[in-house]
């Protein structure tokens, strides 16, 4: 029976070496032979793909059912069958236990050793089939997690770590290429010291430098034995690792206008570095880091471009309401300023970087709803009528209808869009909502749209003073405010932070 499988003979007896080699040989199996561990060790940890561990249990300094487990963490495919002349219960179970396939007693027959390894070769290639089923199924699961992320950063973050799981690697890092393309920065990394997540590398130089360069996925299994790449890894402590780019596909013409940037060919580069148990990457670990990168790829440029076509209908409506405050000299930079002071006093009430992003956007929009009152209302010097008043209240449902269909708007936009005239006592509109049924964020923006109105011009009154702002947010600080904001827009004033 002819064989490509690889057999590892470990005795300390040559006569059993020599014996196993006859018999193994005569079946068409590529056999080599280890006088002990340490020399067994050796040869597994030179590239070979070994199927099966026939070894000893008593050989000295080192045994058996010591070798196995060592083998195991660098080969943990492999298939140990155990050879003995003193097979106890208690010999089985630590064999059992180290991931012995099989046993068989000395004096052994031929055959008891054809049928122990055509067994093992069975299961091996049943487990490969088995590992390969897994792969296709991670990585269409990894696929479809990829296509459905729609941050940037969380999706670099997932792909990073996807990949160093895959093949098993403790280090790694997405390096995404600068606008211009001259150069690549880290973006999210596992593992690197400090220095290495600064890290600013120009296309051309270094590891990195050269994939992003060439456009072509680099193993290397030993940078020992490879000179060239030895010369322009910058002295990288590790032996074995990989680099794939990640390509942007050719867009169609209509794909291309599409994107407001011209995005470099290459997008990226992957790096994975230092597998577990010391072992070398391989041709499968590569192929599979492509695999994972290629999806990447196609993500990382729907992402952007859905991004692009996202800015662009936001500042479509966003338009809106500069046009709407371009009628008004009273009201003109309004939102804006609101959006700046919102920002502002989230962050300084520690509020995460994603609550500053959605407040920044929910306040350039809160008053887009204004678009369904009538300019003399919105311009009248005097006090509006009950009637008019009634309809100035209506503007942040008319905003929350108007924007309820732009599928990027979350609801926590939308909240704040609605609720901006909310109050902690629930004398406000459009819900009457009270305390802790308005959300954090939009006891911000109500107390920065208060602000910016008592610091501006309007028609019925001219802008109150510092102190005047700053008696009121005191004085209403518990009805109107939230007191945690008003003692922040206090704080704020009082450093010079705001005017």
């Amino acid at each position: 029976m002819a064989t490509d499988s690889k057999i590892l003979v470990v005795d300390d007896e040559i006569v059993i070496r020599t014996l196993l080699v006859d018999i193994l040989d005569e079946e068409g199996y590529d056999v080599e032979t280890a006088g002990n561990a340490r020399e067994a060790l050796a040869l597994l940890d030179d590239p070979g793909d070994f199927v099966i561990l026939f070894t000893d249990i008593m050989m000295p300094e080192v045994n058996g059912i010591e070798l196995i487990r060592e083998a195991r963490k660098t080969h943990p495919e492999i298939i140990p069958i155990i050879m003995t002349g003193f097979a106890t219960l208690e010999t089985a179970r630590a064999a059992v236990k180290e991931g012995a396939y099989d046993y068989v007693l000395k004096p052994f027959s031929i055959s008891e050793i054809k049928l122990a390894v055509t067994n093992a070769v069975e299961r091996h290639a049943l487990l490969n089939e088995n590992a390969r089923l897994r792969e296709i199924t991670e990585l269409f699961h990894i696929s479809e997690a990829v296509a459905a992320i729609r941050n940037e950063r969380d999706l670099l973050d997932f792909v990073l770590r996807a990949a160093l799981e895959r093949v098993r690697a403790k280090r790694g890092s997405l390096m995404m290429t600068t606008p211009d393309g001259q150069a690549l920065q880290v973006a999210v990394s596992v593992g690197l010291p400090e220095e290495g997540r600064k890290a600013v590398v120009p296309v051309g130089t270094g590891i990195s430098g050269w994939v992003a360069e060439h456009a072509q996925p680099l193993l290397v299994e030993n940078i020992e034995d490879n000179a060239r790449m030895a010369a322009i890894s910058r002295k990288l402590e590790d032996r074995s690792f990989i680099s794939v780019p990640l390509e942007r596909k050719e867009l169609s013409g209509k794909q291309h206008m599409l994107s407001a940037v011209d995005m470099p060919r290459v997008l990226g580069v992957l790096n994975v570095n230092e597998k577990k148990g010391g072992a070398h990457f391989n041709e499968g670990d590569l192929k599979i880091i492509s695999i994972v990168a290629n999806h990447a790829a196609a993500a990382l440029e729907n992402v952007r471009l859905i991004q692009d076509v996202e800015a662009a209908h936001l500042s479509t409506i966003r338009s809106i309401t500069l046009l709407l405050e371009a009628k008004d000299p009273y009201t003109r930079g309004h939102s804006e300023r609101v959006r700046d002071y919102s920002a502002l006093a989230a962050q300084r009430l520690g509020m995460s970087e994603h609550e500053v992003e959605v407040l920044r956007v929910g306040a350039a929009l809160h008053d887009v709803g204004k678009v369904g009152i009538k300019d003399e209302i919105l311009n009248k010097v005097g006090s509006p009528t009950s009637e008019e008043w009634d309809m100035i209240k209506r503007h942040p449902l008319v905003g929350y209808e108007v924007l309820r269909p732009v599928h990027m708007l979350t609801e926590e936009h939308l909240q704040l869009v609605r609720w901006h005239h909310e109050r902690v006592d629930g004398k406000g509109y459009p819900d009457g909502l009270k305390g802790d049924e308005i959300p954090p964020l939009t006891r911000v923006i109500v107390v920065a749209d208060a602000y910016d109105a008592m610091a501006s011009n309007r028609a019925y009154r001219p802008a109150l003073s510092p102190s005047a702002i700053r008696e009121q947010l005191i004085e209403f600080s518990g009805t109107q405010f939230d007191p945690e904001v008003a003692r922040m827009f206090v704080d704020l004033m009082d450093s010079g932070a705001i005017p």
